[in-house]
């Protein structure tokens, strides 16, 4: 019986390891660390200004009420493709569980579509992404007591003051902002009215501060180029079976759109509703954090401080950097030299993963 279990793992393994795309063979790959001593942080980065007519989060032009929502994207394969993303200003793939498994948190602030999904459950690190834009946050319901006190996400949500209905929507909830569609099995089937949630937000009181980031018309100068991206975040460790393809992606620069074109395991990265076009972005940073877990829910309880990041912009690649002082402060990318980051204009997507995961590019 044990010889039959053991020869069982092994065949499960192989094909596990088969169904995985290839790495790319001809890419230069990129040491991970989760620290870079190189790199001279300020002591503090004040907040940049808002620019009349630009948006903080795009660099685009934008006129209106700057009330960003956050909400959780289920990144299974079955839940592609997603619909109302292109409407989105910032995305991140986030941890979500062991063996590399993993989400997307979606930034809406630009523009705010009545229909966006399929959307997930929390976990309490997401709350930590939507407090460093100070944003409402948008879930499918969380773990239930039995996950312990450090994966409690109402203990999180109470401690960064996100009140119910004004910075915190349960989409399990008795609501007039989410429901289920057609067309997508469940649980993958959950579409959310964004614009709803923005407008009880506001009714219910919440306050919303730009935190713009810096923006460039200019292409970066002196770094090396990149073309070609390609991103594996493995979770604990990058061997047979710890993988998991919906979490890995490659990104090719289009000079064009001096913009990065998204693809993984389900194919380009598009919008339901727009099939023909991938959706585009200005900037791909791979922040390096640590990982822990408790009781087998991932924790990232180093969001704050300094740290590496990989950083993909106008078709090269900076080795740069990140800032956080406070949970409640903005995450700051830096250069090489410690300046703050000027992006592209445009969509930006952040993969926040550990020195484990494999990122090469050509």
């Amino acid at each position: 019986m044990k010889i039959m279990k053991k020869l069982f793992a092994l065949l499960l393994a192989a094909s596990l390891l088969a169904a995985l795309p290839a790495l790319a063979t001809d890419t230069l790959p990129i040491q991970g660390v989760l620290e870079r001593p190189g790199i001279a942080f300020q002591a503090a980065y004040p907040d940049n200004p808002l620019i009349q007519g630009e948006s903080p989060t795009t660099g685009l032009p934008w006129e209106g009420v700057y009330a960003p929502v956050l909400l959780v994207i289920d990144n299974a394969e079955g839940a592609h493709p997603h619909w109302g993303l292109k409407d989105a200003d910032v995305l991140y793939q986030v941890p979500n569980a062991g063996k590399g498994a993993t989400k997307l948190l979606v930034l809406f602030s630009d523009s705010a579509p009545e229909a966006a999904g399929g959307s997930r459950s929390a976990r309490t690190p997401f709350v930590d992404v939507a407090r460093t834009w100070g944003a409402a946050f948008a879930y499918a319901g969380y773990p239930g007591e039995g996950a312990g006190a450090k994966a409690s996400v109402p203990s999180k949500l109470r401690e960064g003051g996100m009140s119910f209905r004004q910075l915190s929507f349960d989409l399990l909830s008795n609501n007039d902002f989410s429901s289920r569609i057609s067309g997508y099995q469940s649980p993958h089937n959950l579409s959310v009215n964004i614009a709803r949630i923005r407008q009880l937000a506001l009714e219910n009181g919440a306050a919303f501060s730009p935190r713009p980031f810096l923006f460039t018309d200019e292409l970066p100068q002196g770094y090396a180029p990149a073309a070609f991206i390609d991103v594996r975040h493995y979770g604990e460790d990058a061997s047979a079976g710890r993988g998991n393809s919906a979490s890995y992606a490659t990104y090719t620069y289009a000079p064009e759109e001096n913009a990065y074109h998204r693809e993984n395991s389900s194919g380009p990265f598009i919008d339901r509703d727009s099939p023909e076009a991938p959706i585009p972005f200005a900037n791909v940073i791979v922040q390096r954090v640590r990982f822990s877990y408790s009781n087998g829910y991932i924790q990232l309880n180093y969001l704050t401080g300094t740290g590496a990041a990989d950083i993909f912009t106008g078709g090269s690649y900076i080795p740069g950097g990140w800032y956080r002082d406070s949970l409640d402060g903005r995450t700051v990318y830096t250069d090489d030299k410690g300046q703050e980051l000027q992006l592209q204009r445009g969509k930006t997507f952040i993969i926040l993963t550990n020195d484990t995961s494999l990122v090469s590019f050509r």
